[in-house]
């Protein structure tokens, strides 16, 4: 589930055992199951792996490291 932000702008997560998922645009900022606070003024998605997984999927999410250009390789 989306966690709304606050009249801030902020949206936090306190909840012990799930997974949390953070991105910003079509950028996976943050996914992993962890049992510490976070807040963020990117979308917050926590839930089960399989639904933060089915969001990634959904929104056609991705780490930047995807989205990087590939090495050049340099010829000796």
């Amino acid at each position: 589930m989306i966690i709304p932000p606050n009249a801030d702008g902020w949206s936090y997560d306190d909840s012990v055992g799930n997974w949390k998922l953070v991105y910003a645009d079509k950028l996976i900022v943050l996914y992993e199951q962890t049992d510490q606070s976070i807040a963020t003024q990117s979308v917050l998605f926590v839930g089960t792996e399989q639904e933060c997984e089915d969001q990634i999927k959904l929104l056609d999410l991705k780490y930047p490291e995807d989205l990087a250009p590939p090495d050049e390789e340099v010829e000796p």
